[in-house]
């Protein structure tokens, strides 16, 4: 953890609340591009930097306030195995920092590794909810050329899925990472 003093208590509350909001707002300012949304990112960003309980906290409700407010509609029985796909990038995010630890340079090899490993969270999140989608569809009756169908189907927004979480685990969890370790530091 980059600086353990600020998710402590009511700091740790400001911190859940701070990236909730950051994340639902970009998530509506961003409705129009599909499968392009920052949520992913600032939780593994959230792990990465406080901790795998803070980043599965900011996942969790972001994602199951996004569930139930999204300009596409509430999700329904699908909202759990959204809600449960954040937590890849919460453990991710925990798991990098561990490895790698929390210093990253724009450009270098950890911000290349960091994309890749968004894009591999990306993948299995939408595996997993493309699954649950099946499962909730063909119930109780779910047949594995069904299952197959269903994740072919969502193909297309797998691979948008996957870019843009590349794409943002490359350049703006990096860019992310010194500018939140500075606002924190500068808030305790």
């Amino acid at each position: 953890m980059v600086y353990p003093a600020c998710v402590k208590g009511t700091k740790s509350l400001s911190l859940i609340i701070s990236f909730t909001a950051i994340i639902v707002g970009s998530d509506f300012a961003l409705a129009g591009a599909l499968d392009v949304k920052l949520m992913d990112s600032m939780v593994f960003l959230a792990a990465f930097l406080f901790g795998f309980r803070a980043g599965a906290a900011i996942g969790i409700l972001s994602e199951a306030i996004w569930s139930f407010v999204s300009p596409w509609g509430v999700a329904g029985a699908i909202a759990p195995f959204l809600i449960a796909g954040e937590l890849l990038f919460a453990a991710a995010g925990w798991a990098a920092s561990r490895v790698w630890g929390t210093e990253v340079r724009q450009g270098s090899v950890k911000a290349l590794f960091i994309g890749a490993t968004m894009c591999i969270c990306a993948f299995f999140w939408d595996f997993e909810t493309n699954a649950a989608t099946a499962l909730l569809g063909y119930w109780p009756h779910l047949t594995v050329s069904e299952l197959v169908l269903t994740e072919v189907a969502g193909a297309m927004f797998f691979l948008s899925h996957d870019v843009s979480d590349f794409l943002l685990g490359l350049f703006f969890i990096p860019a992310a990472i010194p500018l939140v370790i500075k606002a924190y530091r500068w808030r305790a």
